[in-house]
């Protein structure tokens, strides 16, 4: 039996979750590079965390939450950024759009990240959307890796961000 020191669970996050969630972004912001990630706005958490309007995941360490994975569903919200491709509505409709891995700096390259990821990604396709767009700064070149390794692709690519698609 794994200990406590070393097992990771990762599970769905819910609309519960959302005060451990907004202190772990606090707290990990401090220690990430203002370009490669932002606070996500209040409306996009609390979409990422409902059901119905996203599919975000967490990573635990002994009941500590040590990673997330954000992803909601924008509809035709004008966050959506499939209006940057020239979607129409019935493609914006599709849309799984991730919105931030963030692993805490003690548990980074032991596979977290990725499988935080890996795991989304199947969750998405459960939901029926049919597009994962991401976002990230052309300089994080972690998280670039780590969707490539899970099939998304580079779509397009802007002076601050590159936009994977899967």
């Amino acid at each position: 039996m794994k200990s406590c020191s070393t097992d990771i669970n990762y599970r769905k996050l819910n609309s519960n979750d959302i005060s451990i969630l907004n202190t772990f972004i606090h707290e990990q912001l401090n220690n990430i590079r203002d370009d490669f990630f932002y606070s996500p706005k209040p409306k996009i958490i609390e979409q990422a965390l409902n059901s119905l309007t996203g599919c975000s995941l967490g990573a635990f360490n002994c009941n500590h939450l040590i990673g997330i994975r954000l992803t909601y569903f924008p509809g035709l919200d004008i966050e959506n950024h499939g209006y940057e491709l020239d979607y129409d509505n019935q493609k914006l409709l599709k849309v799984a759009q991730f919105h931030g891995t963030i692993v805490k700096a003690n548990a980074r390259f032991n596979g977290v990240g990725q499988e935080l990821v890996k795991m989304n990604c199947e969750d998405v396709s459960l939901t029926g959307k049919k597009i994962i767009l991401a976002t990230v700064h052309p300089e994080n070149h972690y998280s670039i890796n780590m969707l490539k390794k899970n099939a998304l692709k580079t779509e397009k690519q802007l002076s601050n961000i590159t936009m994977f698609l899967a």
